[in-house]
């Protein structure tokens, strides 16, 4: 028996016929989410017809894929739509493709630790018999991940489907999205007097453009996108939700910094190339020579490159900034995503207008 989705996009259930001729007989479900539901609860309803008298499978393997098919059939109508709908992908494209024709008890914490390490570093991934190449991802969504697999093991096992959870007690990645402060005014003099000239050019850039420190934005950064008529400069967008490109005026005390250094690529023959060059060749990323400078200023709290963003749209709010025109600059989709990420700012700002409140004239008590 087995679930899969036909080009025309509907899903469809195959079992044995148990009629001569013997081959496959097949029933169709729809397209969506619906008809994959539905799939699965056919699937599941065949399945099931081979159920001991405690509801235990009699096979002796049970697939992680067998039980997220009964789990999807038992929460559909439980979960929200959308959230069902996240589920299914993340299972389809990431996790089922690791771990899906795995025996339950072959899931194991080292199992785990393995998948975890793939995620966080990169791998290749076979889908729907494709090599699919996968970059590392942030310890939030392994997480997150690990979280819906031990929910279906666990799951399964109050259902007495398994004997057990085999991931009870698994010590989950650490969670990466906590709020880091922006830099100071201080940490970024003792860093940036400890940082090589392109670390300098890139943490400078990033504080006052709001650009986010990565390839994509800050580093593909060339001198052709800046219009030294306008004093602006065209950033071509990292994001695939926000704005493809914005418009960054240039503050006006950064503005003969720029140039200075406009004018020391020109003479080295750099006429129209990237802006933040090591050796005279292009960086892929700073977080190695970001690194380096944190220690040789001797700052030990958690601070990577991306606080010279957060300090950007952090100080622009605080000075009282439209938050409208600040998100746009930082190239969010919405500006209640800027405030949704710049939660401490939020409550500083939320402080200074609470102060605005005139005082009552209270008695004092005896």
């Amino acid at each position: 028996m087995s679930v899969s989705q036909l080009k025309d996009g509907r899903w469809i259930c195959q079992y044995p016929n148990p009629n001569p001729p013997p081959r496959l007989k097949r029933e169709y479900f729809g397209r969506g989410i619906e008809g994959e539901s539905l799939a699965r609860a056919r699937n599941n309803s065949l399945g099931l017809r081979s159920m001991g008298r405690r509801g235990q499978p009699n096979s002796e393997i049970i697939t992680f894929e067998t039980l997220v098919d009964m789990y999807l059939t038992a929460r559909l109508g439980h979960i929200e739509g959308t959230t069902l709908e996240r589920l299914i992908i993340k299972l389809r494209k990431i996790i089922l493709p690791e771990i899906a024709k795995l025996d339950w008890r072959r899931i194991t914490h080292y199992r785990i630790d393995q998948y975890v390490k793939k995620r966080l570093t990169g791998g290749v991934w076979l889908i729907e018999n494709k090599k699919v190449e996968r970059g590392p991802v942030k310890r939030v969504t392994v997480n997150g991940e690990v979280t819906y697999i031990q929910a279906i093991l666990n799951w399964a096992a109050n259902r007495k489907y398994i004997n057990q959870n085999p991931l009870a007690g698994y010590d989950k990645p650490q969670r990466d999205d906590e709020i880091i402060q922006p830099v100071t005014a201080e940490e970024s003099r003792l860093i940036l007097a400890s940082s090589p000239a392109h670390l300098v050019r890139a943490l400078a850039l990033s504080y006052y453009t709001g650009l986010r420190p990565g390839k994509k934005e800050l580093l593909r950064l060339k001198w052709s996108a800046v219009d030294w008529d306008l004093n602006t400069i065209l950033v071509r967008s990292a994001r695939r939700h926000g704005p493809t490109s914005r418009t960054v005026p240039i503050h006006d005390e950064f503005l003969p910094i720029l140039k200075g250094w406009h004018e020391a690529d020109i003479s080295h023959g750099h006429v129209d190339n990237y802006i933040i060059l090591y050796r005279g060749k292009p960086v892929d990323r700073i977080s190695k020579a970001f690194a380096s400078a944190k220690i040789r200023a001797g700052i030990t709290r958690k601070l990577p490159p991306y606080a010279f963003r957060h300090a950007f749209v952090t100080n622009l709010l605080g000075a009282g900034g439209d938050l409208k025109s600040v998100s746009e600059i930082a190239g969010h989709s919405r500006p209640d995503t800027t405030m949704k990420i710049y939660q401490h700012t939020n409550l500083t700002l939320h402080k200074k207008e609470i102060n605005k409140l005139p005082a009552l004239d209270i008695p004092k008590g005896e």
